[in-house]
């Protein structure tokens, strides 16, 4: 693995570029390195070349005066609102996180927030986005591999897939875990096929299939991977609409033969025990005779 990379989490550009000599203060040689300031300063650069105002951190100048020039912030009015960022460089890189004070949750201030990309409105986010992009590009210009973990598999099912089972080494030896079909997908062989029959088939890669929640409500969504039997099932187009289901848990749906809930048995089970607790405690005798006959029946 390359030690000049990059990831992004969330809005946080980290950039990973050890600084080769010692870092000096006063004139001084200290003994830990000193940040790539190259790297640094170009990224700065960029993004001033993307409507950004540059300037040192005044909140870092008035409390730590002695650590001003490895810190910036920058802003970028946009129709929404301004989009902020505040840049640090560090002996094995820097990182640039980028945020917004329209949507807040945190009392210190959108830069605190979780899920900052998510609380952007619209136009601040398509603000980000290229200023990302043009970062992102100038690292990779420079000779820096991008290494960002997807979080995900609703957009790239397949780069998701790669990603949780090619290992380093296979990565630098540009190949793939398990043997692969045209599609780039494991050949059947690869996959789990001890519950397959001609009445249940093995998946296709980006099938339609139906499962049911955990309340025993009908979803669908389309099946991806399979490894050990394990299907990666896409139902929707946010980030989180994904889960894992198991072989046996998926089906082809048939209205006739399936209703749209099932409620498990156990639950549906205590839930008719608390409500007949309820109905007696309140003496709501004819609805607690009502709930007593569901109950022998479900029982």
């Amino acid at each position: 693995m390359t030690d000049r990379s990059f990831k992004i989490y969330d809005t946080a550009l980290i950039v990973s570029a050890a600084g080769s000599k010692p870092d000096r203060v006063g004139g001084v040689a200290m003994t830990w390195k000193a940040p790539d300031y190259e790297t640094f300063n170009r990224l700065l650069l960029v993004l001033e070349g993307k409507g950004f105002t540059v300037t040192r951190d005044p909140k870092i100048e008035q409390h730590y005066p002695s650590l001003g020039r490895h810190h910036r912030v920058g802003s970028r009015p946009t129709p929404s609102g301004d989009l902020w960022f505040h840049a640090e460089a560090r002996p094995i890189g820097c990182k640039v996180e980028f945020y917004q004070e329209v949507v807040t949750v945190n009392c210190n201030g959108g830069r605190y927030d979780f899920d900052r990309r998510a609380k952007m409105p619209y136009l601040l986010g398509l603000a980000y986005e290229a200023a990302m992009r043009s970062a992102c590009a100038h690292l990779i210009d420079r000779g820096f591999a991008d290494v960002t973990q997807a979080v995900s598999p609703v957009a790239d099912p397949l780069g998701y897939f790669n990603q949780r089972w090619d290992s380093e080494w296979d990565r630098a030896a540009s190949r793939h875990r398990f043997k692969r079909g045209e599609d780039g997908w494991p050949i059947a062989s690869e996959l789990n096929s001890n519950q397959v029959s001609d009445t249940n088939p093995l998946p296709a890669q980006g099938s339609v299939w139906y499962f049911r929640d955990r309340g025993g409500r009908l979803a669908r969504g389309r099946v991806y991977g399979g490894i050990g039997g394990v299907w990666t099932v896409v139902y929707g187009p946010r980030p989180n609409d994904f889960t894992h289901k198991a072989r046996f848990e998926l089906f082809q749906y048939d209205p006739a033969a399936e209703p749209r809930r099932v409620v498990p048995a156990k639950r549906g089970i205590d839930r008719l025990t608390r409500e007949l607790r309820a109905a007696v405690e309140t003496e709501n005798f004819e609805r607690a005779i009502i709930l007593r006959d569901s109950l022998r029946k479900a029982a």
